[in-house]
């Protein structure tokens, strides 16, 4: 019995093992993703791992450092749209996500709202992580412009999570923002749609 490999098969076999995995990396939504998180891995921007959803108004600052210590927070104070100070980092990943900077804005020492500026290329990804875990969006909208679509919101623990409804048109507007229920209250009484 001749168990000897045809030699075209075996060249197109070892073709596949070699070029299988860059065709994965360079071509396929989840292999463009892996190659951005290890590259931005290599250029020392670090992951935030947290479950967004779980961010509550009686969280402070100093709470939210010991969660995680290796966070480079910068804060200021001042007037922002929910609070009286605000922290930020640059990150590479938010969850496995390529991702830019995280904000918390505070009020006081209590955590108001979060916002996590990603790369829009992956809207859609963080749309399916967080329908995933949270189910779908809510059906209700906020109030916007009638033309305008509102962004997808969920509603969780201590408040709500926003995310625009269709991939933004730039990195600037490629932005998850959680408000705790002290803002929304506070945007409302204010009359702020």
């Amino acid at each position: 019995m001749d168990l000897r490999l045809n030699p075209f098969y075996k060249k197109s076999l070892m073709l596949a093992i070699v070029l299988g995995p860059i065709v994965w990396l360079v071509f396929t939504e989840d292999g463009q993703r892996r190659t951005d998180l290890a590259m931005l891995y290599l250029f020392g921007k670090g992951e935030l791992d947290l479950a967004v959803e779980k961010l509550h108004s009686g969280m402070t600052e100093t709470q939210f450092r010991g969660l995680f210590p290796d966070l480079a927070l910068a804060c200021n104070q001042g007037a922002n749209p929910f609070g009286d100070r605000l922290c930020h980092a640059e990150i590479g990943a938010f969850s496995a996500i390529p991702s830019r900077t995280f904000t918390l804005f505070l009020q006081g020492a209590g955590l108001r709202a979060a916002k996590l500026t990603y790369r829009r290329a992956y809207h859609g990804t963080l749309r399916q992580q967080l329908t995933r875990r949270l189910g779908q969006p809510d059906r209700r909208s906020l109030p916007g412009p009638v033309d305008i679509a509102g962004p997808l919101t969920w509603t969780v623990d201590d408040g709500l999570l926003l995310l625009p409804r269709q991939e933004p048109k730039s990195d600037q507007e490629a932005a998850l923002i959680w408000l705790s229920e002290a803002a929304v209250r506070r945007r409302l009484r204010a009359g702020d749609p």
